[in-house]
């Protein structure tokens, strides 16, 4: 018996070495893609390539990228590899100028996955790509433009009357406030309101069921982080094992309310001029067309390869997969950017002294009140949210997949289809070539003689090209009248739970502190 027992142990432990002598060899198999090629590359350490801080998240997204970025000093692109699978990062800022808007026709998409039967909200304008993403994109581009924005603005100033009460409230108990926890209730309200029509009453409400949304997208447990990493590096794994991003809860709301709000609206002839009210109204139109067909730019897995003749009816689901996306992308990357500018602000007073001396004026030129022309005439209010976002990037880099073969210019090397080139927005706003002393907070970068002297592609908070931040002036505005209305009611400083220096939460897929933002705010006498 003894025998038979140790003749199947061995057999077993034989079994064991092979898989993982496969899996050794399988993973590592791959390595010497970019050398065959004479493109320089990070060089890559077995099973992980050159994610292992990454993928065991000791470092964030951007500073994992921003080793790599190092690595390749000296050279306009090079190689990195995410475990087995090569991918191009992108230093130069002319070839960035190059992928992401001349010759984005070979780089259409971001790569993203999209599984319409597990994750119903992945059919999303980040997502998407193809003819479905641009006929959507060209439809939905006019909720956001500067008119559009005027009009919303009082929502948004009603929002910001709700900030400050709540504000004061709690600094009635206390002058200790974690900061970004109270502008992500504050820019939740705003989107509510602005896109939906509806009151999400975060700052009234401690359990407000969208504010609880909020935070199951941006859940940071190491499950979740494990789960981000492998729908990105292998998606078909994560097809087999019907693995979803977006949590079944925020699902189910979200189809929810969508389904809710679009039939009372029907019902009762009810029209608002809202993000919601566009997506009704292309729902009635019927399907969406696109009229620049390009079959080449279909991609295997996207919603597009699915449309009848490039022909995409806004059903509820398609419709509530754009409402989830503007929620998320416009309340956590504003409240993110003010919660960074008051840290910055409060290790720097004579910058916040000389931002609410413009706010003081501004109050005084415009009788005591806060309006749109205000606020696109506050240039150092501009230097200061644009130097939040240089140093702090919501998105720390940007993807783009090569939809077929492409040359990159003034050499043979070639990307091959379906290869990520990555742009890491993240190292590059911190190059000391393009802003010297880069950790410290200057706003002055972005004076119009300062600007000039930078190339413009050195400078991506919001992605460049066809596929830039749609929503750019929305978030732009209410960071805008967040900070105004803070500064012109209340002063900021660092106190003993202050996290100096800052660490980076490396579990997040947007850049973010690991212990949020915490602050001495004080009544201004």
């Amino acid at each position: 018996m003894g025998l038979v027992f140790g003749s199947f142990l061995v057999d077993v432990l034989a079994l064991v070495g092979v898989l993982f002598g496969w899996l050794a060899w399988y993973f590592n198999s791959n390595f010497g893609y970019w050398k065959k090629r004479g493109v320089p590359y990070a060089k890559p350490e077995p099973f992980f390539g050159n994610f292992r801080e990454i993928f065991t998240v000791r470092k964030n997204l951007g500073e994992g990228f921003q080793n790599i970025y190092n690595q390749l000093e000296g050279h306009r692109f090079g190689g990195a590899f995410r475990f087995r699978y090569p991918i191009v990062v992108i230093r130069d800022p002319e070839l960035i100028k190059q992928i992401l808007v001349k010759d984005f026709l070979h780089f259409q998409g971001r790569g993203l996955k999209v599984d319409p039967e597990n994750d119903p909200l992945s059919q999303h304008l980040f997502s998407l790509s193809g003819p479905i993403w641009r006929a959507l994109r060209t439809k939905l581009t006019p909720t956001f433009t500067s008119g559009k924005m005027k009009m919303m603005f009082q929502l948004m100033e009603e929002c910001s009357v709700q900030l400050d009460k709540y504000i004061s409230e709690c600094n009635d108990k206390s002058d200790i406030l974690e900061m970004k926890e109270v502008l992500a209730k504050f820019t939740t309200d705003i989107i509510g309101t602005c896109a939906f029509g509806l009151h999400c009453s975060s700052m009234d409400d401690e359990n407000s069921e969208f504010r609880q949304m909020g935070r199951r997208v941006f859940e940071t447990s190491t499950l979740v982080a494990m789960k981000r990493l492998v729908t990105g590096i292998v998606p078909q794994l994560s097809t087999v094992l019907k693995l979803s991003l977006i949590d079944k809860k925020v699902t189910n709301f979200f189809l929810k309310i969508v389904k809710e709000t679009v039939e009372y609206r029907e019902k009762n002839n009810i029209k608002r001029n809202d993000f919601l009210q566009l997506l009704i109204q292309l729902k009635n139109q019927g399907k969406i067309e696109d009229h620049h067909h390009d079959s080449t730019n279909h991609e295997n897995g996207d919603v597009n390869d699915h449309a009848d003749d490039d022909k995409l009816e806004l059903t509820d689901t398609l419709m509530a997969a754009q409402v989830f996306v503007f929620f998320i992308a416009g309340f956590e990357t504003s409240s993110t950017t003010m919660s960074f500018a008051l840290y910055e602000l409060a290790l720097n007073p004579d910058i916040q002294a000389r931002l609410r001396e413009e706010v003081d004026n501004t109050l005084e030129e415009y009788d005591g009140k806060i309006t749109y022309d205000a606020l696109q005439k506050m240039e150092y209010l501009d230097r200061v949210i644009a130097e939040s976002l240089r140093k702090y990037p919501p998105v720390p880099n940007l993807l783009r997949k090569c939809s077929k073969e492409y040359t990159i210019p003034g050499t043979d090397v070639k990307i091959e289809k379906d290869i990520l080139t990555v742009t890491p927005v993240f190292a590059i706003h911190r190059d000391p070539k393009y802003y010297p002393d880069p950790d410290r907070f200057d706003p002055d970068r972005f004076t119009p003689e300062n600007k000039a002297k930078r190339h413009h592609y050195t400078y991506l908070p919001f992605g460049e090209g066809p596929r830039n931040c749609i929503g750019m002036r929305f978030g732009l505005l209410q960071s805008k009248i967040g900070l105004f209305t803070l500064l012109s009611k209340y002063e900021f400083s660092v106190c003993e739970q202050t996290e100096i220096p800052l660490k980076f939460n490396p579990k997040s897929p947007v850049t973010s502190g690991v212990s949020g933002i915490t602050l001495r705010v004080v009544k201004r006498t």
